[in-house]
C-alpha cells in the first residue's frame, strides 16, 4: 500500500538518525560502542510501529473490499428492479395506445358421486374458467376512449364436461375465443362495443355479491354439470346430465353483436344488442351504496332467434345486498317462453345468504348456502332441486382465492327415482 510504504521509510529513517546521533555523541566522549539497552528499547519500538501498521493496512484493505461488495450488490439490486420493470411493461408499436395484459389459472380437485360410482377429477373451474387476455385502450381528443378486447379461455378438462364416462375429457382441451371486440366510449353518451362479447343480457340472472361465487353461484351446472344420473329402481345409468335438466336462464351469453350501453344515472344503466342468429336483448342494471349498504340488479328480456330454437323469449333477473355487517342475500329467476306445443314453459329460482368476515386484515373470508329449483326444462313435471354450502378465502394483494363446497341435486321425475348426485370440489384460483 502506497501509504504503509512512506510510514515505513519514516520510520526507518527516524531510527537511522536516532542511532547517528547516538553514535556520534558516543564517539565524542570516547565510547566506540552503541548502548546495548538502547539498542533493544529501538527495537521494540521497531516492531510495535510495525504492528500498527500491518493493522492499519489490514482494516484498510477489508473496507476496500467492503464497499465493492456493495457497490456489487447495488449493482445487482439496480439490475434486478429494472429487468422486474421491463417484465412488468406490455408496449404497442403506437406511442398513444396503452395495453395491459390479465388473466387467471384456476384449477380444482372434484369429486362426484352418482349414487353407483365415484370419482374424483382434476378439473378447471368452468365456473370462471382459466383465461388471458388484453386489453387496449387509447384516449383521444374531446374525452372519446377507443378500446379493444382479446380473451381466451384455455381450458384443460372443463368442471363442466366431465362425467363418469369421460373421466379426461380431450374436447375441453383447447383455446375458446371469448372475446374479441373494439368499443367507442364516452362519459357522456355511453359506449358502443362491436364483435364477439357479452350480449346485452348476459350475467343477468348471476349479480351475486356474495364472495363465493368461484366456488357457487346461480349457474351451478358449471360444477358437474355434465354427470349422469343413475337410476336405482332399474340399476342404469342413464344418458341425462345434469345441465339437461337444470338452467338459471342467463341471457344469452358471449355472441357476436353489436351493442350499447348508456351512461349510468343515478346507478341505473341500460344495455341492449343485436346478435348473430337473429337474436336480440335488453337489460336494465342497477348498482349503488346507501350508508355501507350495496345493491346490485339486473333485469333481462331477450329474443333468442336461432341461438335458441323454439324459444319465442327469455327473461332473467337477479338482485343482491351486502350489508355493513357482512350479511348478504341475493336472489336469481328466469324462464322460457316456448314455441312448443303443448309443452310447460321452464322456469328457476335461486337464492343464497351468505357472510363475510376477516379473520387477519390481509385476507376476506366468505361463506354461504344457497339453493335453487328448475322446473320443466327437459320435460314437463321435471323438478331440480339443488343445494350448496361453499367457503372462499380471499387474500386479494396476492391475487388468490382458496375455495371449497358442497353441493347436492334432487331430480323429480315421474315414473323414475334417479338418485342424488353429490358433488365436492377445492381448488384456487390465481389472478394476474
Amino acid at each position: 500500500m502506497r501509504i504503509t510504504s512512506y510510514v515505513r521509510v519514516a520510520a526507518v529513517g527516524a531510527v537511522l538518525a536516532y542511532c547517528l546521533a547516538t553514535q556520534v555523541q558516543a564517539s565524542g566522549s570516547g565510547s566506540t560502542m552503541v548502548d546495548n539497552d538502547m539498542l533493544q528499547e529501538l527495537k521494540r519500538m521497531i516492531e510495535q510501529q510495525q504492528a500498527q501498521i500491518d493493522k492499519q493496512a489490514a482494516e484498510i484493505a477489508a473496507l476496500k473490499e467492503q464497499i465493492g461488495g456493495t457497490k456489487e450488490a447495488l449493482a445487482s439490486k439496480a439490475d434486478k428492479e429494472s429487468v422486474k420493470g421491463i417484465d412488468k411493461m406490455v408496449t404497442s408499436s403506437l406511442s398513444n395506445v396503452n395495453l395491459s395484459l390479465y388473466g387467471h389459472i384456476n384449477k380444482a380437485a372434484m369429486y362426484v358421486n352418482n349414487g353407483d360410482t365415484s370419482k374424483w377429477y382434476v378439473v378447471d373451474n368452468s365456473n370462471s374458467q382459466t383465461r388471458l387476455g388484453l386489453r387496449a385502450n387509447v384516449e383521444t381528443v374531446n374525452d372519446w376512449n377507443i378500446g379493444g378486447r382479446i380473451e381466451y379461455g384455455i381450458v384443460s378438462n372443463a368442471s363442466s364436461d366431465v362425467n363418469q364416462l369421460n373421466t379426461d375429457d380431450a374436447t375441453s382441451t383447447n383455446f375458446k375465443l371469448r372475446w374479441a371486440e373494439v368499443s367507442f366510449r364516452h362519459d357522456k353518451y355511453g359506449k358502443l362495443s362491436l364483435g364477439k362479447g357479452d350480449s346485452a343480457s348476459n350475467n343477468s340472472a348471476e349479480v351475486d355479491l356474495s364472495g363465493t361465487t368461484v366456488a357457487s353461484y346461480s349457474g351451478y351446472s358449471d360444477m358437474a354439470g355434465s354427470s349422469l344420473w343413475y337410476e336405482g329402481r332399474t340399476d342404469t345409468l342413464t344418458n341425462l346430465e345434469i345441465g339437461n335438466v337444470f338452467s338459471n336462464f342467463d341471457g344469452l351469453s358471449r355472441t357476436d353483436r353489436i351493442r350499447y350501453d348508456t351512461p349510468s344515472f343515478g346507478g341505473f344503466s341500460v344495455a341492449t344488442s343485436a346478435n348473430s342468429g337473429d337474436a336480440f336483448d335488453g337489460a336494465l342494471f342497477y348498482n349503488r351504496k346507501f350508508s355501507g349498504t350495496e345493491l346490485a340488479a339486473a333485469i333481462a328480456l331477450a329474443n333468442p332467434g336461432d341461438i335458441k330454437p323454439g324459444v319465442d323469449s327469455q327473461v332473467s333477473g337477479s338482485i343482491s345486498a351486502m350489508f355493513p355487517v357482512g350479511f348478504n342475500a341475493t336472489f336469481a329467476a328466469g324462464g322460457q317462453d316456448l314455441d312448443i306445443s303443448g309443452r310447460d314453459n321452464p322456469t328457476n329460482w335461486w337464492a343464497k345468504l351468505g357472510y363475510q368476515t376477516k379473520f387477519y386484515e390481509a385476507a376476506t373470508t366468505s361463506f354461504s348456502i344457497d339453493y335453487g329449483e328448475t322446473s320443466d326444462l327437459a320435460q314437463d313435471n321435471d323438478k331440480l332441486k339443488s343445494w350448496a354450502i361453499a367457503a372462499v378465502h380471499n387474500i386479494s394483494d396476492w391475487g388468490t382465492e382458496v375455495y371449497m363446497a358442497f353441493r347436492m341435486h334432487q331430480l323429480d321425475r315421474n315414473g323414475t327415482d334417479f338418485d342424488d348426485i353429490h358433488v365436492f370440489w377445492t381448488g384456487a384460483r390465481v389472478k394476474f
